[in-house]
């Protein structure tokens, strides 16, 4: 081990969320509910019929957008608004090219 390492406790997972990350705000389908079971999130909260609302943080909102677009009609991007924007981009581009 190099001598300037330092041991990282990874029992709470590898991802250290940061105040500086975007939070970005996702509503779930019963069918998206994964979601919250596979990242980490910030808040989860029930909206009812087995849909959910959850917050995350992220460094870079890239990944969460092509979340998104795999999601489809399962998960929405409700905050911030700029990242929903790049959202819908991202779709009318992929549409694009099916055209």
């Amino acid at each position: 081990m190099p001598g300037d390492a330092q041991p990282v406790d990874v029992d709470q997972g590898l991802f250290r969320p940061s105040a500086d990350d975007v939070l970005v705000l996702l509503e779930l389908s019963a069918h998206g509910r994964w979601v919250a079971e596979y990242y980490p999130c910030e808040r989860v909260e029930e909206l009812g019929e087995g849909r959910l609302r959850v917050s995350l943080r992220t460094p870079d909102t890239r990944w969460v957008r092509r979340l998104a677009l795999r999601l489809g009609e399962d998960g929405k991007v409700i905050a911030p608004p700029e990242v929903a924007d790049q959202v819908r981009e991202d779709a009318a581009a992929a549409l694009a090219h099916y055209e």
